[in-house]
């Protein structure tokens, strides 16, 4: 900070926690100690808080944080930086300190020995200004959505997508799950925690070779204890062996009214029949005892589309629901210290959707 420049821009202290949780307060709503805690000191892959700050006269008013994940691209595991609580106190927004504390955070990782990327799904008031910055568009993340309850959906879509869903959700459903084929060689267990060693082997039965978070029993441990949504997790299993051939992590949290439940994580990631049949049975299950919900949620880059619409689900960038809801849009970029940064790391081209094998998981919503 010069004798003109009014604010300062520097690396979170430890003594910010009160002011930044504050400010997420007066910005966003909510935030908790034990949010915080989880979010950005309890991570197992940086041991600093990777977040940027901008001060002035003392006050914290605005900050740039990052959630860390160990990505997997191949043989290679960069550190995966994920924007996320972006914020500016409302007295000093447009005055440059998105961009300077963005430009810091590209300085400081830049310089790193080991490679670090960044990877967000910002909204459309934010993208151009991480356009602006250097990174791309990589493309839209399908979500599909299966619609119990349209008239208790939030954020405007309820009125719009009430007159549009309801004869697809009365009529549909039911129908389209009588129709579903359930393999009968599978069974599907219920837990009510994430077996970070079960979930851990199934991931690496067979791992793709696109970027996506690094699954082992550290991340699950670690992921999955988030204070603010609740997670349960179903296996399918092979009838002649018992052993588990698949399975899903599921989230619950009510958002407002409306009662969100989410298929935060697939494992494997990808995989043949048995995999297939695996996931057959478990959306068989979850849809038939989650069918109080106002709204279940699955990424569909992970599980085959025609299995999420024989059980209901709609694809978001396609009608009906492409009318009524927001693209979730991928950019990224590295941090490498140039102006033109390099978008291919370990042979993988950052900017090709095709790159990336994305749930739920990596996603710092959920």
């Amino acid at each position: 900070m010069s004798n003109d420049d009014p604010y300062a821009i520097r690396m979170y202290e430890p003594g910010d926690r009160t002011a930044f949780l504050e400010l997420f307060d007066d910005v966003f709503g909510g935030g908790s100690e034990a949010w915080f805690r989880w979010k950005y000191l309890e991570n197992p892959y940086v041991s600093h808080v990777p977040m940027f700050v901008a001060e002035h006269d003392g006050d914290l008013v605005g900050a740039r944080p990052y959630m860390a994940f160990r990505l997997r691209m191949g043989e290679e595991t960069p550190l995966g930086l994920q924007t996320g609580d972006t914020m500016v106190h409302p007295d000093h927004q447009r005055r440059g300190l998105f961009t300077r504390m963005t430009e810091r955070s590209f300085e400081y990782y830049g310089d790193l020995a080991e490679d670090v990327l960044t990877f967000s799904v910002p909204n459309a008031l934010s993208r151009p200004g991480y356009l602006k910055l250097g990174c791309r568009e990589v493309g839209q993340l399908p979500t599909a959505y299966r619609v119990q309850n349209p008239a208790a959906l939030a954020d405007g879509l309820a009125s719009r997508a009430a007159s549009v869903l309801s004869p697809i959700v009365t009529a549909g459903l039911r129908a389209r799950q009588l129709r579903a084929s359930v393999p009968t060689d599978v069974r599907v267990t219920r837990h009510d925690d994430v077996p970070a060693s079960t979930l851990a082997a199934l991931y690496e039965r067979s791992v793709p070779d696109a970027a996506h978070a690094l699954r082992e029993e550290r991340f699950y441990d670690w992921r999955f204890d988030r204070p603010d949504w609740a997670y349960e997790t179903y296996l399918a299993r092979d009838r002649a062996s018992d052993e588990p051939i698949a399975g899903v992590v599921v989230g619950r949290q009510e958002q407002g009214d409306t009662d969100v439940v989410a298929l935060a994580d697939v494992v494997p990631l990808v995989g043949g029949d048995g995999r297939r049949r695996g996931l057959a049975a478990l959306l068989d299950r979850i849809v038939s005892e989650e069918a109080d919900a106002d709204l279940v949620t699955a990424t569909s880059s992970v599980i085959p589309k025609s299995l999420l619409y024989a059980y209901g689900f709609l694809p978001d960038d396609r009608l009906p629901l492409s009318r009524v809801t927001t693209p979730t849009v991928l950019i990224s970029r590295l941090f490498d210290g140039r102006e033109e940064p390099s978008w291919r790391l370990n042979g993988i081209r950052l900017d090709d959707p095709e790159s990336w094998r994305l749930t739920f998981t990596e996603h710092n919503g959920f």
